[in-house]
């Protein structure tokens, strides 16, 4: 099995949440010595990128006047 199929089965398999560490990871632990690097353009090259989905985050609230809480020192 060559390296190209095996990261292609690997990545399909895992329904592309698996990135190229862990792509690296699953091909050593199946015995292949592969660099990451490689494993990093095998998937650029097939599109097999992840899909990063990343809710984003409310860092500060606004008063209904505009101005800013700080909920720390409230109190």
């Amino acid at each position: 099995m060559t390296v190209r199929s095996a990261v292609q089965e690997i990545a399909l398999e895992h329904g592309r949440y698996y990135g190229y560490r862990r792509v690296t990871a699953e091909l050593r632990r199946r015995g292949m010595m592969v660099n990451h690097k490689r494993v990093d353009g095998i998937m650029r090259t097939d599109n097999l990128l992840t899909i990063q989905n990343r809710e984003l985050r409310q860092v500060t609230d606004r008063d209904t006047t505009g101005d800013f809480i700080l909920p720390s020192l409230v109190a």
